[in-house]
């Protein structure tokens, strides 16, 4: 289970800055957490559609965590990426 999560936040490592960029994108549009969370969501469902695609897996070389269920990667990515804009905002929103 540890070595499970510790290879989903190695994999998330390399999008952490990608989706600072869009939480920041957002809160500078509309510091709403209904719609930074909609928006994170909204990628999550593009990033699966990229992994389960045949064609745009072998081209972008995603590659497949060992034992660790498709449901269970995305869920954990939109929670840790979740926690991490509702923090952001809540904090940006002290500050406004």
């Amino acid at each position: 289970m540890r070595r499970q999560v510790t290879s989903i936040l190695n994999y998330y490592k390399s999008m952490a800055l990608y989706s600072f960029m869009v939480t920041l994108t957002v809160t500078i549009i509309n510091p709403e957490l209904l719609l930074a969370i909609s928006t994170k969501l909204f990628l999550v469902f593009i990033l699966w559609f990229m992994v389960s695609d045949r064609k745009l897996r072998q081209r972008l070389r995603f590659y497949k965590i060992s034992g660790v269920s498709n449901l269970k990667f995305f869920s954990v990515i939109f929670l840790l990426d979740g926690l991490i804009t509702c923090t952001f905002i809540h904090l940006i929103k002290g500050f406004i």
